[in-house]
């Protein structure tokens, strides 16, 4: 029989890609704020209640936009916290497991460029989306054991606003951007997150064979290897799109954080280690360079 998996943010950059992936593979529930309200509890808890019968919960779906969440925190704690309560609550109530999607933000990211992000590490939050996406963390640790949350950096896709789509239309427009160079993380393709978050879902269900008496549930880091700035992913693309239509674009403009107010602050130094991801379940990510080409591969097709 197969798996019954109900899925979040099915429009959203990774949940997307994740409804293409488990399709063929689960019978999957898929929903998306036109389907329930994510920041009404008591809608989202009714409606989750009456679906039966479900074996996983993956959820992706959150308010991601960073500067726009310290205007409206109440709706960004809705949304990131208060239905990721909900939902650990039904799954902690049914015996089931539930994925949760997470974030570099919830480190402040005042460490020297030369270190790595552990699971370990004490979180400290430095914007109201960091906070939020934290705390969601937190209930789902307290109240379902069987839990995996996979801390994510720089997500980019095909879909949805994004770092990633935001050059590529600069760049068509004929527009130099200036892009910030003292930001440091791993750009991470959404359909790589969906690839390896597959495999672990995989793994639940079928089994997972190692010196582990169950599976190992937690907290690990999901990314891209490699380290780039913000400026370096931008460079990227716009040489690989100059190479691709033969123009010859001017590249973008480093610039100084300083010199780039927002209202969100960010962390400088996002990256995350991902040894155990590696050492618990074998896998790991191609570096960001080699994402970044195979994205556009799918653009230029």
């Amino acid at each position: 029989m197969r798996p019954k998996i109900f899925l979040t943010g099915k429009l959203g950059q990774v949940g997307y890609e994740l409804f293409q992936m488990l399709s063929p593979l689960a019978d999957v529930w898929a929903v998306d704020i036109q389907d329930v309200d994510f920041s009404d509890a008591l809608e989202l808890e009714h409606f989750v209640r009456n679906l039966e019968p479900i074996d996983l919960i993956v959820h992706p779906a959150a308010f991601t936009a960073v500067d726009l969440a310290e205007e409206q925190p109440d709706l960004a704690r809705a949304v990131n916290t208060i239905a990721s309560q909900v939902l650990a609550e039904e799954a902690a109530q049914r015996n089931i497991p539930i994925i949760y999607y997470s974030t570099d933000y919830v480190f402040d990211g005042r460490r020297s460029f030369d270190s790595f992000y552990t699971e370990n590490d004490p979180t400290s939050p430095l914007s109201v989306y960091g906070l939020t996406k934290c705390d969601g963390e937190t209930v789902i640790r307290s109240i379902c054991k069987k839990h995996c949350i996979l801390r994510l950096c720089w997500v980019y896709g095909l879909r949805g606003n994004n770092f990633f789509r935001t050059m590529l239309r600069l760049y068509h427009q004929g527009k130099t951007p200036n892009v910030v160079y003292d930001q440091i993380g791993a750009p991470t393709w959404s359909r790589i997150i969906a690839v390896t978050t597959t495999i672990i879902i995989l793994k639940i269900f079928n089994g997972f064979c190692s010196e582990h008496s169950e599976f190992p549930w937690g907290t690990y880091h999901l990314s891209a290897g490699g380290a780039a700035s913000w400026h370096d992913f931008a460079t990227e693309i716009f040489v690989a799109m100059n190479q691709q239509t033969g123009q010859n674009m001017e590249l973008p403009h480093p610039v100084s954080s300083a010199e780039y107010p927002v209202k969100a602050t960010r962390p400088q130094n996002s990256q995350l280690d991902n040894s155990l991801l590696y050492t618990t379940f074998g896998l790991k990510l191609p570096d960001w360079k080699t994402q970044l080409a195979w994205c556009l591969e799918v653009v230029n097709s």
